[in-house]
């Protein structure tokens, strides 16, 4: 009897013991364990070569977040972008053409992270980019189809006829980027290498001459012409930009 009280004793004490030391494990995890980032976070700065960027991220779990930016194509953006393409094997008389007339461009992008138990995070996204382009004259256009120089041909290469090509792209890409917190400050910096391929496009015509848009050879033309750029867009299409960051932590 007394040995088996003896023994009673001792698997409470051992219980008693492991249950203390579960308890300082527990405490010791939830010491070190990272703090959630916050929900909420505003960003704005440079996509090089692309463009000048701001969005939003909304961190949904300690390991998701969701992500909406804008971008805004402009000097000196403006000249790097069909540039960045050409290296990527576009053909170099449609990359002049267009860069010649280049205008203005803007974009908008869609994505999700996955955070490391760290600053590391990557993530995949889409994107829609618009440029704008023009005044293009029929001498540009038939450049680009049969890739010859056709400028020096009188009334093709005329301002009394040109039209202004629209160009909307959408991408898909997938980014690895890094964040640092500037000590207690709200404020951080993220630095991403992303990288995003053409997958789709749609390119429209119009001139400045009403009439002519309604001809038959002239819509063949368009049409032709569409399919050519969206042929080489998507083939050689792969924009590569390093992102830097500043970020404002609302949370």
């Amino acid at each position: 009897m007394k040995t088996a009280r003896h023994y009673i004793a001792m698997l409470g004490l051992l219980v008693g013991v492991s249950s203390a030391t579960y308890g300082q494990d527990s405490t010791s995890v939830q010491a070190v364990r990272p703090p959630l980032p916050a929900s909420h976070t505003l960003f704005a700065g440079l996509q090089v070569p692309l463009n000048y960027t701001v969005g939003y991220r909304y961190q949904v779990s300690q390991r998701i977040s969701v992500q909406a930016q804008g971008g805004l194509i402009a000097a000196p953006f403006d000249r790097y972008t069909l540039a960045l393409m050409e290296g990527f094997g576009l053909d170099p008389t449609l990359s002049r053409v267009i860069d010649r007339s280049f205008r203005r461009g803007s974009s908008a992008s869609l994505g999700v992270n996955i955070h490391a138990n760290s600053p590391w995070y990557g993530g995949l996204f889409g994107q829609y980019t618009y440029f704008s382009a023009g005044p293009i004259t029929p001498a540009d256009g038939l450049s680009v189809y049969f890739k010859q120089d056709f400028s020096g041909f009188g009334l093709l290469d005329s301002p009394s006829f040109v039209f202004n090509l629209q160009s909307s792209l959408w991408l898909a890409g997938l980014r690895v980027g890094r964040s640092f917190q500037f000590g207690d400050s709200p404020f951080g910096l993220a630095t991403e290498l992303s990288l995003s391929k053409i997958v789709a496009t749609q390119n429209t015509f119009s001139s400045n001459r009403a009439l002519v848009d309604g001809l038959g050879v002239t819509q063949r033309l368009y049409g032709n012409l569409n399919n050519e750029i969206d042929t080489k867009l998507r083939q050689h299409g792969f924009l590569p930009t390093l992102n830097v960051l500043l970020t404002y932590r609302l949370r």
